[in-house]
């Protein structure tokens, strides 16, 4: 089924916004992207460029109690905290605490596995439509440990993958050799998500989505969508330049930015950034063959098209404050522990990483009306996610019943 006269407005042009658009393309509608920036500039383009669809567990986990203080005041820790901001939030740190529990994150888990089983079936045929297929690279990704502590400390995580059906080999040292030879630390242990693929420049993944968007007559305006208005028939959506649109569906896809949007009632989800950086290396990506996620330090080290980037850690800190040189001194000194690089990066990156506390996303219609979609809340698979995100929104703006279960992923759900 297709709608061949119907127009829907995209507001966000990252990687999920361009993928919901295409897929709505797929289904006959007429597409406006809405975005002040240049398409996938934002957090889209820094990412570690992992398709992880074996990244079903969450950011939530029962150890954080006992890890907190550690993390907390380590200075060889990936997570930070702006402790005034911290407080000024408190109550999507409690809601995120309380996800915190076995039980939920169990569930979590196994809502996310269900999902991110269909990651190709989401994103092969717009890799397809895009003739994108150069910028996948399926080398498979591994995950080091140190030490046998830190691979004990890590086994609950990694039997929670198991139990929701996620297939890896456990390595020992030599493997772990083998596979990657300019590794300078003797990682004892690993796992080896051998089907796992990568992107190599996220960013060039966007601007060819985008380029076929626009060969299929898509619209880009290059504005802030500032308010949603809606009646019984169609959609306004208001400019920051002063012009308005008539549409019949609109997507939310505007990522950590999603809930300052008036008119669609996502202020009232629990919507927070988390904010991540990454460094990186031009040149160098010859010295690794596939990512390679050092599980304690909370980052990737990835081999793109352009060089080596390291990405990764969390700050909670909100949108406006200043780059943090801790996260980058972190991520370049781990670096050259693990392998030989230069003292200096050659970029510094940060994003924002739109998450809610029980780190789902939200796809489906919005409270304030079934002609408005949302599809943000990604935390950290933006990009892995983002092709089944498009194709369940499609099916939903087109009167579809969805192939897969997205209650757990509800706006209702926070309500």
């Amino acid at each position: 089924m297709t709608n061949k006269n119907k127009t829907a407005a995209v507001v966000g042009a990252g990687i999920v916004g361009c993928s919901c658009a295409l897929w709505l393309i797929k289904k006959g509608f007429s597409v406006i992207l809405i975005d002040p920036d240049d398409p996938g500039s934002g957090t889209s383009s820094g990412n570690a460029c992992t398709i992880a669809d074996y990244g079903c567990v969450p950011v939530n986990s029962p150890t954080i109690f006992k890890r907190i203080p550690g993390l907390l005041f380590s200075n060889d820790s990936p997570l930070t905290l702006n402790l005034g901001y911290v407080f000024s939030h408190l109550p999507w740190m409690i809601r995120f605490l309380r996800n915190c529990s076995e039980k939920r994150v169990t569930r979590i888990s196994r809502n996310l596995a269900r999902l991110l089983a269909r990651t190709y079936e989401g994103l092969d045929p717009l890799i397809e439509m895009a003739g994108a297929q150069d910028l996948l690279n399926q080398q498979g990704c591994i995950y080091v440990y140190r030490d046998q502590k830190e691979f004990e400390d890590a086994r609950q995580s990694n039997q929670l993958r198991r139990d929701h059906g996620v297939q890896f080999d456990e390595l020992d040292a030599g493997d772990i050799h083998d596979l990657e030879p300019n590794l300078k630390i003797p990682f004892v242990k690993g796992l080896l998500f051998e089907k796992a693929s990568q992107v190599i420049n996220p960013q060039t993944l966007c601007t060819r989505y985008f380029e076929t968007i626009q060969k299929n007559q898509g619209r880009y305006i290059r504005q802030r969508a500032i308010e949603i208005n809606h009646s019984l028939d169609s959609v306004q959506v208001h400019l920051d330049n002063g012009e308005s649109l008539a549409v019949d569906r609109v997507v939310i896809a505007a990522g950590a930015f999603s809930t300052q949007i008036k008119g669609i009632k996502a202020h009232v989800l629990p919507l927070d950034t988390e904010r991540g950086y990454h460094v990186q290396y031009t040149g160098l990506q010859h010295l690794l063959t596939r990512p390679v996620a050092w599980n304690a330090g909370g980052f990737y080290v990835t081999p793109m098209d352009q060089g080596l980037r390291i990405a990764g850690t969390v700050e909670i800190a909100g949108y406006s404050a200043e780059k943090n040189p801790r996260h980058l001194d972190f991520l370049a000194r781990r670096g050259r522990e693990m392998l030989d690089l230069p003292e200096r990066p050659d970029q510094e990156w940060l994003g924002f990483r739109p998450t809610f506390p029980d780190a789902l996303p939200v796809i489906g219609f919005s409270p304030a009306s079934e002609y408005i979609l949302f599809a943000f809340g990604h935390h950290h698979i933006g990009l892995t996610l983002a092709g089944i995100t498009g194709k369940i929104i499609a099916e939903l703006a087109n009167h579809e019943q969805p192939g897969h279960n997205i209650k757990p992923f509800s706006p209702r759900r926070f309500l």
